[in-house]
């Protein structure tokens, strides 16, 4: 576990071993970067991202921490989880097709949902967080995208 997690609620350690234990199940791997942000598909840099297994080779969760809270990387965390869960149970809006992308307002609307299967997640968790904060930046992501994806 990276050095900033290290110091975290026995709640947050917690989610944390169950987090690993399911996608060693469905193998998927978790790492965390030093970095703030990840390489995903190229060039794309993120906070985070779920990749899907496939075939032999393995899946993966990947989460940059560079400078970052301990709670925000918890809430990427759980946001990148949240996709996971939509793979692993079949959710008709994940998309399976690795080369497939969703985009516009769909995207949106699935972002949307999985930020508020994340704080559920961690409140469900019983995480030590600022929840108004954490809903806050949820809705200001989401406005983000509404900009980006759609009107342009």
């Amino acid at each position: 576990m990276i050095r900033t997690l290290n110091n975290s609620s026995p709640e947050a350690k917690a989610f944390i071993r169950h987090l690993r234990e399911d996608l060693l199940q469905h193998r998927v791997k978790l790492t965390f970067s030093r970095s703030r942000k990840v390489r995903f598909y190229g060039n794309l840099l993120t906070a985070g991202f779920f990749q899907v297994p496939s075939g032999k080779k393995w899946g993966k969760i990947s989460i940059g921490t560079g400078n970052r809270k301990p709670i925000t990387i918890l809430t990427n965390l759980a946001h990148e989880y949240s996709h996971f869960l939509q793979w692993k149970n079949g959710d008709t809006e994940w998309v399976h097709d690795q080369c497939d992308h969703i985009e516009g307002e769909k995207y949106v609307i699935l972002e949307q949902r999985t930020e508020r299967e994340a704080i559920h997640l961690l409140s469900t968790w019983k995480i030590p967080a600022n929840f108004k904060a954490i809903r806050a930046r949820s809705k200001a992501y989401i406005a983000y995208l509404r900009l980006t994806e759609i009107n342009t």
